[in-house]
């Protein structure tokens, strides 16, 4: 082999080894986004469910999770009858 062969051989060695790695830092990345997102979701839908649970008036959360693919959440949020109205009536 002539040194122009080697040299290529080596840069084209590097660049695939190259590209392999910014496939697998993409990846890293855009697994790290995700669950960041998701934690973030996560906490949001908390802080709902904390706060109906908080108000004392025997509200309640119902949750629907459907996650995979296509992600779906569904939250239902019920609050009990006001009292103080039926007792008005």
């Amino acid at each position: 082999m002539d040194t122009a062969t080697t040299a290529v051989t080596i840069v084209s060695i590097i660049a695939a080894i190259a590209a392999k790695t910014c496939a697998l830092l993409s990846l890293w990345l855009r697994l790290r986004w995700r669950a960041r997102r998701e934690r973030a979701h996560r906490q949001c839908l908390l802080g709902v469910a904390e706060t109906v649970a908080a108000n004392g008036r025997g509200g309640r959360v119902e949750f629907d999770d459907r996650y995979g693919d296509g992600g779906h959440v569904r939250m239902r949020v019920t609050c009990a009858p006001d009292r103080r109205l039926d007792s008005a009536a």
